[in-house]
């Protein structure tokens, strides 16, 4: 999906709940400056912000974007698809499934060089695991870099953005108890 559609979704599904910026920024922990830009394709949106910005405008996630299914419970590094939210350089693999009264989804993030989060502040709590590279999670203002091997976890609704500063891409394994995976059929 083009971030064009991404923008236009966002625009489009928080004019129907009737929803201002400001609210729906307010719901989802992120700034109302930050979804303007997003609903005018100025900046790239992470799949947790999509996922809070769902939830405030009570649609599920795959209304705003598309993601591949896993439906099996198992998942196999050359059958996964690598798929972008709108376009961006930040890549991810989708490696949990969905079913009735699944409260964990893991991610496999590709995050390229020089790649910085939006801050958020999102429901649930978060776990991220270093594969490779090194990377900085900021965390209430306190930064804690990460290598491989290394790991963090906290509650998610702290504010938080994921830095690669470094010159090479890094990947980590994120795991988290927010909804990432909208797997009921799409609304156009």
């Amino acid at each position: 999906m083009t971030a064009d559609r991404i923008g236009e979704r966002l625009r489009r599904y928080r004019r129907a709940a009737g929803k201002t910026l400001n609210q729906v920024a307010a719901d989802a922990g992120l700034t109302a400056s930050f979804l303007s830009q997003a609903e005018r394709n100025l900046t790239g949106v992470s799949i947790s912000s999509l996922a809070s910005i769902a939830k405030s405008l009570n649609v599920p996630l795959n209304a705003l974007f598309d993601q591949p299914a896993q439906a099996q419970p198992d998942s196999h590094v050359d059958q996964r698809v690598r798929y972008t939210v709108g376009g961006q350089l930040l890549a991810y693999e989708r490696l949990s499934s969905s079913f009735p009264g699944n409260s964990i989804n893991a991610v496999k993030m590709n995050i390229p060089v020089g790649y910085e989060s939006e801050l958020i502040a999102h429901e649930g709590v978060e776990f991220s695991y270093v594969l490779a590279g090194h990377i900085v999670y900021t965390i209430e203002g306190r930064d804690y870099p990460l290598g491989p091997g290394d790991s963090v976890h906290f509650d998610a609704g702290k504010l938080h953005r994921l830095v690669n500063a470094t010159d090479e891409p890094a990947e980590v394994l994120t795991m988290t108890t927010m909804a990432l995976f909208g797997d009921q059929p799409a609304i156009e």
